[in-house]
């Protein structure tokens, strides 16, 4: 015995019977009505093609035979003015070969003539369920790329602010400063900041574990952190020791490490003092003597331990034509397609070539890192070269 299926909010939906056979149409139409879907009907594909025209349909049910327009235009005609719209082709058992190529060409399925009545509403609702599904999907997708749209733009603006906290290069009558930065993903982790002070010149370099957002934020904080930190004119341990006690107190269960060079100028002493917290070797290049030193971390990385008083730094003497270059190991690991490092040897190679230029090697030596890496970057890149008038 044959059984109604219930009605449902799915089920019910606007659906076009086409027919030239009356009794064909007046059977389709008793069933689909009795089972609460709104039905039209036409009596040729030229009727369809005018219904389609008017109307919004779910769902057309077509004969595959008729004269003139046959099921296969009004398929064409229906899937041009909505996509989604389903279309079950009904067919002869001679006509099946043609029936299969609609299918191809979009209807959602056939069925012979002459058919179940239960396998018939089962296939209009299998058709209305798949339009359905397409319908959430294209709602789903619309939603996910307006999503994507927003983030690209605050991703874009999170770059913009973040570019406005890196120093331009500039000049005065003590020192010239050349920057390069380039983040991996338009925002990232790597942060310099220079600070004046009377006499003095502070030079601080921060690396973030991690990229995008998150290593955005911190880089933030630790930029209002350094500017208040700066205004006691503090030694370089003392910046190190201040960081680590704010980084360790509000990120130390996030797992949010950073690397840090920090550096002192003293015109009057005439001296260079210098703490770095896991962080790669600054460089001091003496212009009298053409030679290179190393400036290098005596403490470990920043943020993962509470260690309060036990920073370290040193000093070195500072003579006019000095220059001093601070970088993050975006530089140093950056690697070659056959996973060769430019490592600190492609460094000094590189700042040997470029070097008397004075600050505007900055940008050359970067220029030298990009094309060992075959212009990609799998990490951020930051350049300070300091020269000392």
């Amino acid at each position: 015995m044959s059984r109604e299926l219930p009605i449902t909010p799915e089920s019910s939906a606007k659906i076009l019977v086409v027919d030239d056979d009356a009794n064909n149409r007046k059977y389709y139409l008793h069933v689909l009505r009795k089972n609460g879907h709104q039905v039209d009907e036409a009596a040729s594909g030229e009727e369809a093609v005018e219904s389609i025209a008017q109307n919004s349909y779910a769902l057309i049910v077509t004969d595959l035979q008729m004269y003139s327009l046959g099921g296969l235009d009004v398929l064409q005609v229906a899937k041009e003015k909505d996509p989604h719209t389903q279309v079950v082709i009904m067919t002869g058992y001679g006509s099946i070969p043609t029936a299969v190529k609609a299918i191809q060409q979009g209807a959602f399925d056939y069925m012979s003539k002459p058919v179940n009545k239960d396998a018939f509403l089962m296939r209009i609702e299998k058709a209305l369920e798949r339009r359905d599904m397409q319908l959430r999907l294209e709602a789903q997708q619309k939603k996910l790329a307006a999503h994507n749209l927003m983030i690209e733009r605050d991703l874009e603006l999170a770059g913009k602010v973040q570019a406005s906290l890196v120093p331009k290069n500039f000049e005065n009558e003590r020192i010239a400063v050349g920057v390069e930065y380039h983040p991996m993903i338009g925002i990232g982790g790597d942060f310099c900041h220079i600070y004046q002070n009377g006499d003095h010149v502070h030079l601080n370099m921060v690396d973030v574990t991690g990229h995008g957002i998150a290593a955005a934020l911190l880089v933030n904080r630790i930029h209002n952190e350094i500017n208040a930190i700066l205004k006691k004119n503090p030694h370089p341990r003392d910046i190190l020791t201040a960081i680590n006690s704010f980084c360790f107190d509000t990120f130390g269960s996030m797992g949010l490490f950073l690397t840090m060079m920090s550096i002192q100028l003293d015109f009057k002493a005439k001296k260079i003092s210098y703490a770095g917290g896991g962080h790669p070797a600054a460089l001091l290049y003496s212009s009298g003597e053409k030679t290179m030193t190393e400036l290098v971390s005596q403490n470990t990385i920043i943020g993962f331990d509470k260690k309060d008083g036990l920073f370290k730094q040193d000093a070195k003497e500072l003579a006019t034509g000095d220059r001093i270059i601070i970088y993050t190991d975006g530089i140093v690991e950056a690697e070659d397609p056959n996973k060769n490092q430019f490592g600190t040897t492609g460094l000094l190679a590189s700042i040997e070539a470029h070097i008397e230029q004075g600050v505007s090697a900055c940008r050359d030596i970067v220029a030298d890192v990009r094309r060992f890496s075959g212009e990609y970057c799998r990490d951020d890149i930051m350049l300070i070269i300091v020269e000392i008038r």
